[in-house]
């Protein structure tokens, strides 16, 4: 689910779905609000958080916990 492999095609991992967050036109946004955005992209809120978390691992994005905002990098 998070990476590609031999049962998981490369568009079906987190990897490929981080896109779809990338691809949203943001400086900063609520996560409630990017959800709603790219809901219709990912299989459930948990695919969504795995991929906020991979691109805060990797440093494309900041997340405000309290404040609950997203910002681009």
């Amino acid at each position: 689910m998070i990476t590609p492999s031999k049962t998981i095609s490369f568009k079906d991992s987190i990897v490929f779905k981080m896109t779809y967050i990338l691809d949203e036109q943001f400086d900063e946004i609520s996560v409630v609000e990017l959800y709603k955005n790219t809901k219709r992209k990912f299989f459930g809120l948990d695919e969504f958080i795995y991929a906020l978390d991979a691109l805060y691992v990797l440093g494309r994005i900041d997340i405000d916990i309290e404040m609950g905002k997203v910002k681009k990098c």
